[in-house]
């Protein structure tokens, strides 16, 4: 799962071994995206969420950050609205037809 900071006004992150950082100032769009999951064990069912945040850059870079859950999902968007107030932010129909 990611392990994602936002700090100095760059959104820090590692992708396999390589450590890569995006300039906040840099995004224009992020939204959450929520996956149930659901999986039989031997002692009964499990449910649970999984959580995304998905950013879009400047130059039209998209990356996916997934966590174990919505909660942690939701902390990085706050983050990365306050460190970027002018972020557009959620799936909206005007956010999609601007950036897709």
């Amino acid at each position: 799962m990611a392990k994602v900071i936002v700090a100095d006004g760059k959104l820090r992150y590692r992708k396999f071994l390589t450590a890569c950082e995006i300039l906040v100032s840099d995004l224009v769009w992020a939204y959450l995206q929520q996956e149930d999951v659901s999986a039989k064990m031997c002692c009964g069912t499990y449910h649970g969420e999984i959580g995304r945040v998905i950013v879009l850059e400047r130059n039209g870079r998209k990356e996916v950050f997934q966590f174990e859950s919505m909660q942690e999902a939701r902390e990085l968007l706050e983050k990365l609205k306050e460190a970027n107030p002018e972020l557009a932010v959620g799936y909206t129909e005007e956010n999609r037809r601007r950036f897709e």
